[in-house]
């Protein structure tokens, strides 16, 4: 598993440039403002709600998206991407977590229309790996995929941003990302609408013709009913600037995501055909772990592993929400 906290040279530099005393109220209004589902526009309108996101909404960002390229390294091992797309770039912080996991990253272009967000984009890339310190970082409205650069790239990254598109426009845009060469993943928020949202964007993607690597093992209909939806958890450690910005009184929070790793190709997915996804956290007892499952027959269902198979028990603790399953483990 990756490191998912901040890069010691990334935290450094946001530490460098944010004075949480003084972004106090703009952090309360980026918290409200995305409670509200309003766009980046609306609840980070200016410098100060910039600032404010790097202090409280960088690191549970960089951990989630961390969390999702971990999925896509497990199901495809060989992977070394060169060139990454960062669409919703934000201040770069997928960009970083890709030059983080993959050394052979040597080319990074960021799409981001908020000029506030570009501007501290590039100041903290200057910090970072030789390919960050090169980046493009260009203005684009990712709505509208004929925009964007052409590529090609080997990896394309759409981070906390389909949610404040429109559902039609977030299906044409991952559905034409997928008609190109690469993989591509996308990271919302772990909310019921977003969930929603993101199933519609998997059907329209499955349509054109990708493969679903995660977290899917299959590519039927989400059997989940209509008061479940399919997220995860990633811990985030937060600084004392962290904890002040957000309110918080412990050293950490659970950031809850959902996400979808896709490339181009019919099929389904590629860990283990006969297993499944880990729906929610394990149920532990005495005698056995109980794991609920979203299976690659399209179906959902329960695995147990009894404390008396020593070994298989053993293994399965290190098993946690998320994570797959495979037949042979259970």
């Amino acid at each position: 598993m990756s490191d998912r906290r901040l890069p010691p040279a990334l935290a450094t530099a946001v530490a460098e440039r944010i004075r949480p005393e003084r972004l106090e109220a703009a952090a309360t209004r980026l918290s409200a403002g995305y409670r509200a589902n309003l766009s980046s526009r609306q609840a980070v309108p200016d410098a100060a709600g910039v600032a404010a996101y790097a202090a409280s909404r960088m690191p549970a960002t960089y951990a989630a998206v961390t969390a999702v390229f971990d999925r896509l390294a497990a199901a495809r091992p060989d992977f070394a991407p060169k060139t990454v797309l960062d669409l919703g770039a934000g201040p770069g912080t997928a960009s970083w977590a890709a030059a983080a996991l993959w050394p052979s990253v040597a080319s990074v272009t960021m799409v981001e229309a908020s000029a506030d967000f570009r501007a501290l984009a590039a100041d903290l890339a200057r910090s970072g790996l030789p390919a960050l310190q090169t980046a493009d970082i260009r203005q684009a409205n990712i709505a509208q995929p004929y925009s964007l650069p052409a590529g090609p790239f080997d990896l394309t990254v759409v981070a906390y941003a389909l949610t404040e598109l429109d559902l039609s426009a977030a299906e044409r845009l991952v559905a034409d990302l997928v008609g190109r060469a690469g993989r591509v993943v996308i990271v919302e928020p772990g909310t019921p609408r977003d969930h929603g949202r993101l199933m519609a964007v998997r059907q329209a993607t499955l349509a054109a013709g990708a493969r679903i690597l995660a977290p899917c093992p299959h590519a039927g209909l989400c059997p989940l009913p209509p008061d479940d939806w399919c997220h995860t958890s990633v811990r985030v450690e937060r600084s004392r600037a962290h904890m002040r910005l957000k309110g918080g009184t412990v050293p950490f929070e659970d950031e809850r995501y959902a996400y979808l790793v896709l490339e181009s190709g019919a099929g389904s997915f590629a860990e283990d055909d006969n297993g499944g996804r880990i729906l929610r956290p394990p149920r532990l007892s005495k005698h056995e772990i109980v794991f609920s499952l979203c299976r690659a027959d399209g179906t959902l269902g329960e695995a147990k592993v009894a404390s008396r198979d020593r070994s298989a028990f053993k293994a399965a603790g290190k098993l946690g929400w998320g994570d797959f399953l495979s037949d042979d483990q259970s």
